[in-house]
């Protein structure tokens, strides 16, 4: 793959066309691009590394999403460990050029579709071009080496690539928790908030007690999705139903402030002995999919994303405008709604089937 689409040596003399200073630490022959701030000039490396773990810290916060804060960090670091630099060694920013970029892209792609999508090989990529960006903004003298300029980055597609559950895999997700356990009834629950709220599953770790209620005639959930926007959702007779049916054995119903969803306080308790007082983790969530999806024979490629995308698929099929989807979903634009929507992959309805030719 040619995922450079500039040279190194065109880079550098973009950058060497700007103020330089060598870094104060025995370098190969490198010579870094550093911040037009006048006080940068001639900084030990102990001192510059300082100055650029302010500058990381101050940009991650600029991240209004905790979740972004924490991929981007941790994307940040595994591209220094990919090209063996020590995550700490920030001042190592200041010689980073496209192909450390593209080789490390590449390196993603490699691992094949089970391992990276080109949608996430694309969020990393975008994140340490993130970095980049912000250093600029605090006067940083060098070009940005992830820049599309330089790197290319792998083409996504635009109808997303996560399955949707078929009608009747949904039904017997929703059907299947044990409701004689507390810890089935949270199952339960979740899986109807999930399938009928379409919410992601960080909206959904997020749900405190205080969250749902009524609002009129409407039993409603208020989500607070990326950036800390919220929506409010109505909740249907059976998803309000199961959640109630939580509420009224969990013991922590009478507290607003505590998680809705939480992890029982031991395995084997299952809930009868009390909760953690903490909420779910997004990993706990998608490893309680996983562990349904076994047990009813569900596919293998279908995720707890999946009820996102089932969700909007069938209310689709059932006639309901993308407007009201996308208001729904709690997407920026139509566009992305329209992504979600797998109502072309119904095989059962494919012209194929309808062919006939003649002899």
């Amino acid at each position: 793959m040619d995922s450079v689409t500039a040279t190194t040596e065109g880079f550098d003399r973009m950058s060497s066309s700007r103020s330089l200073i060598t870094v104060g630490e025995k370098d190969p022959g490198d010579v870094a691009p550093v911040f037009s701030d006048a006080r940068s000039t001639g900084l030990a490396v102990s001192d510059l590394r300082v100055q650029l773990d302010n500058l990381k810290q101050t940009w991650l916060k600029s991240k209004r999403s905790k979740a972004t804060r924490e991929n981007y960090d941790r994307w940040l670091r595994q591209f220094f460990v990919f090209h063996k630099v020590n995550p700490e060694r920030l001042e190592w920013l200041l010689h980073v050029r496209p192909n450390h970029i593209a080789e490390w892209m590449d390196s993603l792609l490699d691992e094949g579709p089970d391992q990276q999508t080109n949608s996430s090989v694309a969020c990393k990529i975008s994140g340490v071009s993130s970095l980049f960006s912000y250093m600029k903004t605090y006067g940083y003298m060098g070009a940005n080496p992830a820049s599309s300029k330089f790197v290319s980055k792998p083409k996504v597609r635009k109808d997303g690539l996560t399955p949707a559950l078929t009608s009747e895999d949904c039904r017997k997700l929703l059907d299947s928790p044990d409701t004689e356990t507390p810890v089935g009834l949270r199952d339960s629950a979740i899986s109807a908030v999930f399938a009928f709220g379409a919410l992601r599953v960080g909206e959904l770790v997020k749900l405190k007690v205080k969250h749902y209620g009524q609002d009129g005639v409407h039993r409603v959930l208020n989500v607070y999705g990326k950036g800390g926007k919220h929506r409010k959702i109505a909740v249907n007779a059976e998803a309000a139903e199961k959640v109630e049916a939580l509420l009224q054995t969990c013991g922590y119903s009478d507290d607003a402030k505590a998680p809705l969803f939480q992890a029982p306080a031991t395995a084997r308790g299952k809930g009868r002995d009390g909760w953690r007082g903490k909420p779910m983790s997004t990993r706990a969530v998608q490893l309680l999919f996983d562990r349904y999806k076994l047990e009813l024979g569900i596919p293998e490629q279908c995720t707890v994303h999946s009820l996102r995308v089932t969700a909007p698929t069938e209310a689709r099929k059932q006639g309901f405008d993308i407007l009201d989807l996308k208001t729904w979903l709690g997407h920026s634009t139509a566009e992305v709604t329209q992504r979600y929507i797998r109502a072309q992959e119904n095989l059962n309805d494919s012209p194929s089937y309808a062919l006939r030719y003649r002899t």
